[in-house]
């Protein structure tokens, strides 16, 4: 290393000095060059220094000696705070005192060859290339802090200790105590707030190492080897200001020590920001592991519930719409409880069919409660007056607040219960188990006749003699007057496609065979919500019975789902409920528009009914797809492993699809 030479700096030169230290400082503290240079000299030995304890007597010295400055420096504001309480050091611990008295001359004396900061970095770092990265923070802020305070101290002599009294007018402690300049004065405040910053972040990294061995998935929240850079030169900004200050007490008026503290604060302002949100993540990892387990093995409906909610601060979280008024989460035990989860967009049919359910007496005499915890993305006062009004319809409990949703409880919600944004009625023993992890389709298909919404309740309504999936389907509450047209036996045609020019080609037939005489009825049902949530719980409750996805009657539900969603369009011709084609509105169009010319003097004459000429005709003209597939919604934990093509013995393969259609069906 090239040597330096150390003398008095004249008094017209000092200002061209003060500013090249100024570049020279900020300079490095953006220099990736000179910061990886910097990081490439970490060599660390096995035999490295019990951080903690070092750092315990940097910062009883710092916050000592800051909170000394702060009294001299500003008596009034200061007045009954106090000393600060340090902690006891730890009984035994040696400090590495070489590499802190090195450090402690680096950041003095040398460095008021302003000229060569980086060489003093270089110096800093080479010192202490074999301490860990936080140690070497920490080492550099101790030199700083021994420094520092020594100084101070002297500010607390007796009036008869003469040595010591000596001692502080040769380190120029009256210039301090007893300013003739009162800017000087403000500069040391200053300065003193920039020493403090530089304690706290180095705190955190401190802290940080400490933490988050346990966490290793957070080990990278902070970028240690960067902050360590940082913190060093911060330090030794701090260590030149001050020595100058103390150096020309007369003339030196630290002019750029605000542009020092604003870099200085800004770099504490991203290490202490990262430094909380690694707190906000681990907090949030010990959360999750604390409510899997709750989830897992529950004992008390209660407790659940409560994981649910942030109620530390809130005793009585839950509103009662019915009696207006809040209550505990307690007043649950040893009841069933419906846990309503939704968005906003909770359908006025799903909440009429919950309160019909509600208002069934037999609902409270097995003591069964419904509460409403809503998962809500969205913020703002719009948000809490739809909160506030869908709220209002609710005679069960909801939470009076939107802000006691647990976040963390949300994520397991979403894992364990599969919530997408779809309303789930997820149902809880007294002791907090599963009686049915989405109870909302049988209750869309069956109301109260569900009750108590149990899986084995579900399996049993589906294993019913006769069961129509048509008849889930089409009832009057989803097509009115269509149970009419079942009883009488009539034909029956409901189709539906998201392009409007196949509706326009599957009318057009319609019309004329309706003007023929056939006693057909048809229904558009495409921008029907109610018919496709319907067939969604359909799919939905069938498949949670661990139904066989081959058997005649979920593969009709997947193939009219599938021919809407993938194949333009699907239309199903039924007589009476009794399904004579379940196909692609494309092939139905066909068949019927060939009506006029191929197979109505079938019809007319009474050779055939309307419905077996068409199915004929349909099978004579059927041309097999070459591939077949099937359109599953998202049903996460109800998927089947495998399913049978309908039209080959081969099974069909598994290929997942992302989706979005933008709130249309």
């Amino acid at each position: 290393m090239a040597s330096r030479t150390f003398g008095p700096i004249l008094r017209g030169e000092r200002s061209k000095v003060d500013q090249s230290m100024v570049n020279n400082l900020l300079a490095i503290f953006d220099d990736e060059k000179f910061m990886k240079e910097m990081v490439d000299t970490h060599a660390p030995d096995e035999g490295d220094v019990d951080v903690q304890s070092l750092f315990l007597l940097v910062d009883n010295t710092l916050r000592g000696t800051t909170a000394i400055a702060d009294s001299v420096v500003n008596p009034k504001g200061t007045q009954g705070s106090g000393s600060p309480a340090l902690k006891p050091p730890k009984e035994g611990f040696n400090p590495p005192l070489a590499a802190i008295n090195e450090v402690a001359c680096e950041i003095t004396c040398k460095a008021l060859d302003t000229k060569n900061v980086r060489e003093t970095m270089i110096s800093i770092f080479h010192e202490l290339s074999s301490y860990s990265w936080v140690n070497k923070a920490v080492i550099t802020l101790s030199s700083l802090a021994l420094f520092y305070g020594d100084f101070w101290r002297l500010t607390q002599i007796q009036p008869s200790d003469k040595l010591a009294e000596s001692m502080a007018i040769l380190k120029g402690l009256p210039a301090i105590t007893m300013p003739s300049d009162v800017q000087k004065i403000q500069v040391y405040g200053v300065l003193n707030e920039m020493i403090k910053t530089t304690l706290d972040m180095t705190e955190c990294i401190v802290e940080f190492e400490h933490d988050s061995k346990d966490v290793p998935e957070l080990s990278t929240a902070i970028d240690i080897p960067s902050s360590v850079y940082q913190i060093i030169i911060s330090v030794l900004a701090c260590s030149i200001q001050f020595t100058s200050l103390i150096s020309h007490a007369d003339d030196y008026k630290g002019k750029e020590l605000p542009t020092f503290a604003r870099k200085v604060n800004m770099i504490h302002h991203t290490i202490r920001r990262h430094f909380e949100d690694y707190k906000h993540k681990k907090g949030e990892i010990r959360e999750y592991q604390r409510l899997q387990r709750l989830f897992n093995a529950p004992t008390d409906n209660v407790e659940l519930i409560k994981a649910l909610l942030y109620i530390k601060d809130h005793p009585q979280p839950l509103y009662i719409g019915s009696k207006k008024t809040t209550d505990m989460v307690e007043s649950l035990r040893r009841k069933n409880v419906m846990l309503l989860i939704s968005d906003l967009k909770l359908t006025s049919h799903d909440l009429s069919t919950l309160l019909k359910i509600y208002s069934e007496r037999k609902f409270h005499e097995e003591r069964y409660e419904i509460v409403w915890v809503p998962i809500i993305e969205q913020e703002g006062e719009d948000v809490i007056n739809q909160f506030k009004n869908l709220q209002s319809q609710m005679p069960w409990y909801s939470v009076h607040s939107l802000a006691l949703i647990n976040k963390v409880a949300i994520k397991i919600i979403k894992e364990k219960w599969h919530f997408r944004q779809e309303t789930i009625v997820t149902v809880l023993d007294p002791q907090g188990r599963l009686s049915n992890k989405n109870a909302m389709s049988m209750i869309r298909l069956w109301g109260w006749d569900a009750f108590p919404f149990t899986d084995s309740v579900g399996a049993s309504l589906w294993s019913k003699p006769g069961i129509s999936w048509f008849e889930l389907l089409a009832t009057d509450m989803v097509i009115p007057k269509i149970n009419e047209a079942i009883k009488s036996q009539k034909y029956i045609l409901l189709y539906g496609a998201e392009v409007t020019k196949a509706i326009q080609e599957i009318e057009e037939p319609v019309k004329k065979i309706i003007e023929d005489g056939v006693p057909l009825v048809a229904y558009n049902v495409t921008k029907n919500q109610l018919f496709w949530s319907r067939l969604e719980s359909c799919m939905h409750s069938k498949l949670q019975t661990k139904a066989d996805v081959h058997e005649p009657l979920m593969q009709d539900i997947l193939s009219l789902y599938t021919n809407f969603k993938k194949d333009g369009g699907f239309a199903i011709l039924t007589r009476g409920s009794q399904v004579v084609i379940n196909d692609s509105i494309v092939d139905v169009t066909r068949v019927l528009s060939q009506y006029e010319t191929n197979w109505k003097k079938q019809v007319k004459g009474n050779e055939k009914p309307f419905d077996k000429a068409f199915k004929e005709h349909r099978d004579r003209d059927f041309v097999l797809p070459r591939c077949r597939h099937f359109y599953i919604p998202n049903m996460v934990g109800y998927l089947p492993e495998d399913v049978k093509c309908p039209v080959c013995p081969r099974m069909m393969k598994n290929i997942v699809k992302f989706e979005c259609c933008h709130g249309a069906h």
